[in-house]
């Protein structure tokens, strides 16, 4: 019984009952929008003139400013040199160091120096007499410091200005080339000697010199000083 009047229930609610047509929606036709192949030409036409246009369209209105005074002004600020001058180098002292030393040869230092400066990078050895020097002396340009073993004496430094007399560790080459018998390579062969070793200590020093034998040696060696 129940089953029935369940069915029947069912068939009343599945009756048509005239108001489906009221809850009809009519959509628009997808169709109404197509473009035709036409209308795409044209279309594809006045995106291209418009493209056009705005690429040649003068542009100095919206800067103010002509690209040539732009170049111009990057130029200009290129090649003005820097307004802070570079900083000055130093003033130097050369001096040789000669002698019981680790590193013989020329030292160069500031001109407030003095002879404990140049020791400390030539280092003098184990048998090096540093007591023999007044290292508290300040530094003279282009002066040898000869550092004796103990027990050594110094030599006597060599006064660069005595007349007629060069000397061999201060000389330029064209100096040394004025001496008799000694040309340009001989020239060279000393200067290369003073700075392998730091100049010059003693004039004997010479023979060691490559190219000067007995006979030149004697020929120059009352004409030089170390």
């Amino acid at each position: 019984m129940q089953a029935d009047t369940a069915l029947h229930r069912l068939k009343d609610l599945l009756r048509p009952t005239g108001e489906e047509e009221l809850m009809r929606v009519d959509y628009p036709d997808a169709r109404r929008w197509q473009i035709t192949p036409r209308q795409g030409v044209a279309v594809a036409c006045a995106a291209a003139l418009l493209l056009a246009a705005w690429w040649l369209w003068p542009r100095d209105h919206l800067t103010g400013v002509e690209p040539e005074l732009l170049v111009a002004a990057s130029t200009s600020s290129l090649a003005e040199p820097s307004a802070e001058a570079a900083p000055e180098t130093e003033a130097q002292v050369v001096v040789a160091v000669v002698g019981a030393v680790e590193y013989p040869g020329l030292v160069r230092l500031p001109t407030s120096a003095r002879v404990s400066d140049a020791l400390a990078q030539a280092i003098p050895r184990g048998e090096a007499d540093t007591l023999a020097l007044n290292i508290a002396r300040p530094l003279t340009d282009g002066e040898q410091i000869y550092v004796p073993v103990v027990g050594e004496a110094p030599p006597a430094p060599a006064e660069a200005g005595e007349p007629g007399k060069i000397s061999l560790s201060r000389a330029s080459l064209e100096e040394l080339m004025t001496l008799g018998g000694v040309g340009r390579v001989t020239a060279q062969a000393i200067v290369d000697y003073r700075e392998q070793h730091g100049g010059f200590s003693d004039v004997a020093q010479l023979q060691e010199v490559r190219g000067i034998g007995p006979a030149k040696y004697e020929a120059i060696r009352e004409e030089v000083v170390p």
